[in-house]
């Protein structure tokens, strides 16, 4: 199981994931696209990314026509949650509230929601806490890099996490 983690900074969000699957102890790809992006609204999961992102890009292409604009945090984490039952996946999910900041959210595959920053989920989600609830860099381009570095750290622990991520920000407005 990979990792994958999310946080809000002062200047928006950030989430990011490695790329490694693992199917009964055998490394299976190194190349797994974890982060799904949808313009202003962004979505991370930790199994099947795939067909988590297919579902959830249906649902928010549906609000959008619907609404005439992307969904918030509140809509897209009510959509990224019934996809993430449905699929039995844990993620993480980041969109702006309605003042224009950019949240995080964590999304379980029980149907629970989770609104605080930081997030971590998969196999290196204690490792990845350690260091993101030291403290997060404030400006956005830093933080990016910080979450590329955490998903490495966490990588030279666990087996299960690879150390190529990708990561993805949403600014706050």
């Amino acid at each position: 199981m990979p990792t994958v983690v999310a946080f809000e900074t002062e200047g928006g969000a950030v989430l990011a994931a490695d790329r490694l699957v693992v199917d009964n102890d055998t490394v299976s790809s190194k190349h797994a696209d974890r982060i799904a992006e949808f313009g202003d609204c962004g979505a991370a999961a930790v199994a099947d990314p795939g067909e988590f992102r297919r579902e959830l890009d249906g649902k928010r292409r549906a609000y959008e026509s619907d609404h005439g604009e992307n969904p918030g945090i509140e809509p897209f984490t009510r959509m990224a949650t019934g996809i993430a039952e449905a699929v039995g996946t844990d993620a993480a999910v980041a969109a702006r509230d309605g003042e224009g900041h950019a949240q995080v959210r964590a999304v379980y595959a029980d149907g629970s929601v989770i609104d605080d920053s930081p997030v971590a989920l998969g196999t290196g989600a204690e490792l990845a806490f350690g260091r993101l609830e030291a403290g997060v860099p404030s400006d956005l381009d830093e933080a990016e890099t910080f979450a590329r570095e955490v998903i490495e750290g966490v990588a030279q622990r666990d087996t299960r996490t690879g150390e190529d991520a990708d990561a993805w920000t949403l600014t706050s407005e």
